[in-house]
């Protein structure tokens, strides 16, 4: 895949939040008319003893969901774990793994925050950029924003605001 380079990673906190206001208005915040072939979905773990971290893209086929090809990916996590900078965290780790995906996704899931995030650029709207592809962000809590409280039924939805009442994402109960 082809990976622009927008800012070197070698960033103080200070600096990448600093970057993390100028480059949201880079992003492309739209429908998207196409429904995609192919989605990728992204993640990283890491080790307990170490700075070590494991990162791994799976690319599906949609809406079949079978699975094209799986690549992973070992690496040094340099940057300290500061909530709102994951993308600062895990960038590096992940784009290693989508520098080896053959079949280019037209989508792009990861385990992090979107435009829900206080400075509306979080991992997947960052790596959505390098990457010049759709990303949506799948976190398993909330960052920044507000909502009603879900129904107790399992897929029940609210809507994510932010603090000017723009929909910014949506809260879903999956059990």
């Amino acid at each position: 895949m082809r990976i622009r380079k927008l800012h070197p990673w070698e960033l103080t906190p200070r600096e990448a939040m600093s970057l993390q206001n100028e480059l949201p208005e880079k992003l492309v915040l739209k429908d998207q008319s196409d429904a995609p072939r192919f989605i990728a979905a992204a993640d990283i773990s890491y080790s307990k003893r170490s700075n070590r971290s494991y990162g791994g893209v799976a690319v599906f086929t949609y809406p079949g969901l079978e699975l094209v090809e799986e690549q992973t990916v070992q690496g040094d996590t340099m940057f300290p774990y500061i909530p709102g900078l994951l993308s600062f965290r895990e960038g590096p780790v992940l784009l290693k793994a989508f520098r080896k995906v053959k079949q280019a996704p037209d989508l792009l899931l990861f385990d992090g925050q979107g435009i829900a995030h206080p400075r509306g650029f979080g991992l997947a709207s960052h790596i959505g950029l390098i990457l010049n592809r759709p990303s949506i962000g799948c976190a398993k809590s909330r960052l920044f924003g507000r909502c009603a409280e879900p129904g107790r039924k399992r897929g029940s939805h609210a809507p994510l605001l932010d603090d000017d009442d723009r929909v910014i994402g949506a809260v879903l109960r999956t059990r």
